[in-house]
């Protein structure tokens, strides 16, 4: 049986142990589901053993950056890869946006209030489509500093 909209498993990928646990908390405090690391590969690892329907990747860190790590999610998942959402710190994307991969995951720019992460999760979870059009899962993905 599906879990409802709201209550969802989440992957969050960020170096910064501070947004880490922030997510966390925020997001375990209404009801989702939560693993936490500060290492793309153990991301990669925790997905092979079981899908998420979030995942939330800082835009740079020092192992693999966000992007980099949807695209690998992308290519090991072509059907079932969760969805993404992005956010940044970064008003300037740069390549990041103009990558044909990456282009299409939604961005929510730092600073944002609790409201707006909630807001945010939300519509990617009840997003009917996906970056390449036919992900069943939904991926948020958290780009910070």
């Amino acid at each position: 049986m599906e879990q409802p909209e709201d209550l969802q498993s989440i992957i969050v990928v960020d170096d910064d142990e501070c947004v880490r646990e922030t997510l966390e908390i925020a997001l375990a405090g209404v009801g989702h589901s939560l693993r936490a690391t500060e290492r793309g590969s153990e991301a990669l690892q925790w997905l092979d053993e079981e899908p998420c329907h979030l995942l939330i990747m800082d835009l740079k860190m020092p192992e693999i950056d966000g992007p980099a790590l949807y695209k690998q999610v992308l290519a090991r998942w072509p059907v079932a890869a969760p969805r993404a959402l992005f956010v940044s710190g970064y008003a300037d994307l740069g390549p990041y946006h103009d990558d044909p991969m990456v282009r299409g995951v939604p961005v929510l720019f730092k600073p944002f209030t609790l409201s707006d992460l909630f807001s945010a999760v939300h519509q990617a979870l009840a997003s009917s489509s996906s970056p390449r059009g036919s992900h069943p899962s939904t991926c948020l993905v958290l780009l910070a500093d």
